[in-house]
């Protein structure tokens, strides 16, 4: 059978190009899916990486350390893959005692080889270290006081016991700046053993940059100036050390970590780490591995990665199975009579059912084979949309070579088993009738496709509503235990099934009762194709012919068009949240933080003296406390004009008749307030309320409402509303200048910039001005671009945008090529319409109303239910958050072209095949006539 499988699919190469196209287009996808998720995990596991300056750490397990052992440790640390070791000592609390002022200092001894040195900058003084000698580390808190040629006088003292009592023993170390040095971060987290950590259950970075370290810095040179200072300690036999010493050891990581091996990854690091603790454990020491932490999150989170990426694709795979099952329906339909004869021949039902069957498992061998080498060519593409950028020689990993072809193998069987089960049941004698279906062999039973509809119509109207029923659930709040129960299984089925699959099952259900079981959507044609006139009617007629095939069609193209309008929809709403939810957190284009309110003037007159092209407007929020009898209130007092010219703000964040007028009476009166909406339900526009602000009391007027009308949902007890305030309040700066001897306050400035200026490099220049009192600047531009660059979030959206794209062509493909095989099973009728006079213009006219007719009802309903699937979402996301932003539908421009173009392409699957056949039709009857 398997023989006879594959000289048929050699010679009927054609017939079975649609299924083969099908297989190869979801091979594709299967496998970029996969690369995507493998250079999306690569790429987070090297990001991790670049975090962990060190990858092994040898430490003291209490015993004190000479300089000439952690010199023999630094050699027998040095296993297989070792490839650098050195010497880090570091002393904190120093006292030191300079020509200017006294400070502390932590000291820092590299040796000559260490990594530090590549990461240093020498921006003044000496190239060198010398014995006694010291660099400055620039972003030093008190680096300021310091200058070439000082000396610094440092006295350490130790409590050594003698005769049970303790005796002081100071050590004085006279040091002289040489030099003042930058660090990059690297070298920052070396010097001050920041490596990397790992807290309880979460994964957090240890690892300081220069903007964010608080303290003093002094680099020395480890042989020359630490090594003496181990020893005089080491002589004295103290109990303890204020000299921390560590060996830092480096691996060769290209020969013992590899992405596509973890597990293998992960036993080389903790054997080499075993190896290295076994050496060292004679000098009292062990060994601990950075590397082994990160390795073990990555696999969780690779993981995850690709669970995540399957998941989101699991729709293309549906279509891809159902497209394949509809076009061999279409395909089994046109071998009637090779079915009939073989059957006359002896075959048996099991033969042809394994003869299809092993069509099938060879065509899915060689479309994944075929997917496969298309995916090698579109690596770099899938590796973009992976979230990475695509270098080097173009790698897919064995495993998603296998996976791909069994994918593609198992699709194809799925797709071919059920319309080859049905082809291999006919009747001799209804295989040889020449319009005999094969899908009208089995009985309709509309039981399943009723409770399909009838669940998916459900979830459509909880959309349609914008309802969340776990929301609603918790504010009826049923008491009755049969009740509750009930709702509990319709709030379970609503968010864990009907959430994913509702709309599927709505567009089945749909199409099954009233394309393929009733004769209502013929009459729609009917009516619609009357000025055709007698075409009309024989285009209808032939819809009528073939209702299961035109519901499958219906069913592939509405699902695909709402799932596209939803994917796009989601994407762009969630696009539009994220990028409001930014400015909603940094205030404006820009924004810095002061450490003292003095300081407030002072940083304004510098920007604008630096930055006045690039500054539209500027305005300051002053943050701080009161109190009243619903509890405590979160304040702001700001300039009114200003702040509107400045800040970002919506609208419906505030409660007012006119937000300019309620702006307005806080500039004219400093005993006026636009009171936090959580406070109180009761307190309207107009009335007062009593604000203790330090040792004074003010009564306030009330001139607007800020943040979201509280639902029943959410309201909170008294006794937990006294001590919350979940937005804040604005009160004006003329009452702010009242009180601020009396209250703590922060400030902060707001920046609105010119159009066309970058947020991002202004805060940088911002930065660079290195302004005593700025303590933060944050940056619209600079937040986006990093959340732009962040892998675990832009690669599952990436994969869900190809997944469209991808979903959008197997249909459109599909629907061309089952047209295709349809309008080829009427190629005898075709030309004898137009051997009876019927023009190209008439035939093309006749078959694009019974083809469009299903295409343009399809693309409506599917784009109905996208629009209420997007709506509906949102809807649901806002009834369940009192977040001060509420979630948008919106379609911005790329969003329109996106759904446009998808569109198109499904239109032209059905226009194009209809004019190539006609014209096929036309050309063949002229040939026989001439």
């Amino acid at each position: 059978m398997l023989s006879y499988a594959f000289k048929r699919v050699i010679r009927s190469w054609k017939l079975f190009a649609a299924l083969l196209l099908g297989a190869v287009l979801a091979s594709v996808f299967f496998a970029g899916v996969n690369v995507g998720a493998d250079t999306a995990a690569k790429q987070v596991l090297t990001q991790q990486l670049s975090q962990v300056p060190v990858d092994i750490v040898v430490y003291s397990r209490g015993d004190f350390w000479s300089s000439t052992n952690a010199t023999e440790i630094v050699e027998v640390a040095k296993v297989q893959y070792v490839t650098e070791t050195e010497i880090i000592s570091r002393a904190t609390s120093w006292e030191v005692n300079s020509s200017s002022d006294n400070a502390y200092f932590t000291l820092v001894g590299m040796s000559d080889n260490s990594r530090v040195y590549d990461g240093l900058n020498v921006t003044s003084g000496s190239s060198s270290l010398q014995a006694n000698e010291t660099y400055v580390w620039v972003n030093s808190e008190d680096a300021g006081n310091l200058n070439l040629g000082d000396y610094l006088n440092i006295n350490l003292s130790v409590d050594v016991w003698i005769g049970g009592r303790p005796n002081v023993t100071r050590f004085t170390l006279d040091l002289k700046v040489v030099g003042f040095v930058q660090l990059d971060d690297k070298a920052l987290s070396i010097v001050t053993g920041d490596y990397y950590y790992y807290g309880i259950g979460t994964t957090r970075v240890v690892v300081q940059t220069s903007s964010e370290y608080r303290g003093n810095l002094l680099v020395l040179d480890w042989n020359r100036t630490f090594a003496p200072l181990l020893d005089s300690f080491y002589a004295l036999s103290v109990p303890y050390s204020p000299i921390d010493t560590e060996v830092l050891v480096y691996l060769d990581r290209e020969s013992v970590i590899s992405p596509w091996d973890v597990s293998g990854s992960l036993e080389n690091i903790q054997e080499i780490t075993s190896q290295v603790g076994n050496k060292v454990a004679v000098y009292g020491a062990d060994a601990y591995s950075y590397l082994e932490s990160v390795l073990m999150m990555y696999q969780i989170r690779e993981t995850s990665i690709r669970l995540g990426f399957i998941v989101t694709a699991l729709p293309v795979f549906f279509v891809a199975w159902y497209m394949g099952m509809t076009i061999s329906d279409v395909s089994l339909n046109l071998r009637r009579r090779e079915i009939g004869l073989l059957l006359t021949k002896g075959f048996s039902r099991m033969q042809l059912l394994s003869m299809f069957l092993g069509e099938a498992i060879l065509i899915g061998v060689i479309g994944g084979l075929i997917g496969v080498a298309l995916s090698f060519v579109l690596t770099p593409f899938f590796a973009v949309v992976g979230g990475g950028a695509f270098s080097g020689a173009t790698f897919i990993a064995p495993g998603t070579i296998i996976l791909t072809v069994v994918f593609s193998v198992i699709l194809t069987f799925l797709s071919v088993f059920l319309p080859a089960r049905r082809a291999s049941r006919l009747n001799v004698v209804d295989a040889l009738r020449e319009y005999r279906y094969v899908e009208d062999v089995k009985p309709y039973r509309q039981r399943w496709p009723w409770i399909a509809f009838l669940l998916g119509s459900f979830k459509i109207i909880i959309l349609l509503l914008g309802v969340n029923l776990a929301v609603e659930m918790i504010r009826l709040r049923p008491a009755n235990i049969f009740i509750a129960i009930l709702m509990g299984i319709v709030v379970f089925l609503d968010l864990y099934v009907l959430n994913y699959i509702g709309p599927l099952l709505f567009f089945w259900g749909f199409t099954k009762l009233f394309i393929r079981g009733s004769l209502k959507f013929q009459a729609l044609v009917t009516r619609a194709a009357k000025f055709l006139g007698d075409l009309g009617t024989i285009a209808t007629r032939n819809v009528q012919r073939n209702p299961a095939r035109s519901a499958s069609i219906a069913f592939l193209i509405a699902l695909i068009i709402g799932y596209s309008f939803q994917v796009v929809g989601t994407l762009a709403s969630n696009e539009d949240f994220t990028v409001r939810q930014i400015y909603l957190n940094v205030g404006a284009d820009v924004s810095v933080s002061i450490t003292s309110t003095d300081k407030v003037s002072m940083v304004i007159d510098e920007i604008n003296r630096n930055l006045t092209d690039h500054v539209a407007n500027m305005s300051t929020e002053y943050s701080f406390s009161g109190s009243s009898e619903w509890g405590s209130l979160s304040l702001k007092a700001i300039d009114p004009e200003a702040w509107l010219n400045t800040a970002y703000y919506e609208r419906g964040w505030f409660t007012v008749d006119s937000l300019e007028d309620a702006f307005q009476s806080l500039t004219s009166d400093n005993n006026t307030i636009i009171l936090d909406r959580s406070v109180s339900r009761n307190l309207q526009v107009g009335d007062y309320i009593a604000v203790t602000l330090g040792s004074s009391v003010y009564e306030l007027r009330i001139v607007g409402f800020f943040g979201k009308e509280q639902s029943d949902t959410f309201v909170m007890p008294m006794e937990a509303q006294y001590f919350w305030s979940q937005y804040w309040s604005y009160v004006p700066q003329g009452l702010y200048s009242k009180v601020s001897a009396e209250v703590l306050t922060s400030a902060e400035i707001l920046i609105k910039l010119k159009a066309g200026v970058d947020g991002e490099a202004v805060a940088d220049q911002i930065r660079a001005l290195d302004l005593d009192g700025i303590y933060e600047v944050n940056s619209v531009t600079e937040q986006l671009n990093e959340r732009q660059s962040n892998i675990l979030i832009q690669a599952p959206l990436n994969v869900q945008r190809l997944g469209v794209a991808f979903a959008v062509l197997a249909v459109s493909i599909g629907t061309t090529l089952v047209t295709f095989v349809s309008l080829r099973e009427r190629s005898r009728e075709a030309s004898l319409m137009s051997v009876r006079g019927l023009s190209f213009k008439q035939l093309v006219g006749m078959l694009l109303t019974e083809n469009l007719a299903v295409v343009v009802f399809s693309v409506l309903l599917g784009t109905a239910v996208g629009l209420i699937w997007v709506h509906g979402n949102v809807a649901a996301a806002n009834s369940a958050t009192t977040y001060l932003l509420s979630r948008r539908v919106v379609f911005p421009m790329g969003s329109v072209l996106t759904l446009s173009a998808c569109l198109l392409l499904v239109f032209a699957s059905t226009i194009l095949p209809v004019f190539i056949m006609s014209r096929r039709y036309v050309s063949r009857v002229e040939r026989m006539v001439r």
